[in-house]
């Protein structure tokens, strides 16, 4: 019998099972139809359950992200406060510098001396000319009478000027800052150094007073220079304070030798 129900229940094969109906909602009469709203309610409960782990994970991401939201906040708050404290220490410091440097314009102006134009710079001395050379005597030729120059001492001879032949800056530097006063009559001499004709001496003012001082109290030392080539023409003057100085000077020097020349003296008569 049981076998019978079995087989009874089994699907046959080849055989078709038909469908079957499916469950009449509670209070529904056998037969009706269900209708979508049944079929939503019947649906609901498992949207629930599968809608409520994605809400769960949902949750959980706001929350991590929060969480990090409020870290960084605090972070920037941190260096907003670090650099307001910054800020108010450099303004500290650029007050502090405009106050020394107002302090130091003032003081400045107070102290500062009035601006002048500078001096205009002084114009540059001559060169002075080279000392003379005494070995060099200007010399006329007798064929064309033009003048040349000959040195004693090498026998050289040219037409050309010499640098070192500037007879006139011995007389004029060595006569400069001197006295020259007429003495008493009778204590003024006439003073004469033997040359040839066409020679000139190198022979100056300071070199007169030198040797003539010997003998007494010069108040004139005085040589004759030719002012065309400033050359000593050979005679000059000589004044002493008293006649008797004079006299003696006269004495020892009249006839000697200075300097390469036979001295000639003799008194003036003024």
């Amino acid at each position: 019998m049981e076998e019978e129900l079995a087989t009874a229940g089994a699907p046959i094969a080849g055989v078709k099972r038909p469908l079957e109906d499916p469950p009449v909602p509670a209070g529904a009469a056998p037969g009706d139809a269900p209708t979508a709203e049944d079929s939503a309610a019947a649906a609901a409960p498992e949207e629930e359950e599968a809608a409520a782990p994605a809400a769960e994970a949902t949750g959980a991401a706001v929350q991590g992200s929060s969480a990090e939201t409020t870290a960084e906040e605090q972070t920037l708050q941190s260096e907003a406060a670090y650099l307001r404290q910054q800020n108010a220490a450099l303004q500290a410091q650029l007050a502090g510098l405009q106050q020394e440097h107002q302090r130091l314009t003032s003081s400045a102006t107070t102290t500062q001396m009035p601006q002048h134009a500078p001096a205009p710079a002084p114009a540059p001395a001559p060169a002075p000319a080279p000392r003379h050379n005494q070995a060099w005597t200007e010399q006329v030729n007798p064929e064309n009478g033009v003048t040349y120059y000959w040195n004693s001492s090498t026998g050289e001879s040219t037409y050309t000027r010499p640098l070192d032949f500037n007879p006139g800056s011995a007389s004029a530097s060595s006569s400069a800052g001197m006295s020259n006063v007429k003495g008493p009559p009778g204590a003024n001499l006439f003073v004469v150094r033997k040359m040839r004709r066409g020679e000139y001496d190198e022979f100056n003012d300071e070199d007169l007073r030198r040797e003539f001082a010997k003998h007494g109290n010069v108040t004139r030392a005085e040589m004759t220079i030719d002012k065309e080539n400033g050359w000593s023409k050979g005679f000059g003057f000589v004044s002493f304070s008293t006649v008797e100085e004079a006299d003696t000077a006269m004495a020892a020097i009249h006839g000697s030798w200075m300097a390469g020349r036979e001295m000639k003296v003799e008194k003036t008569h003024a």
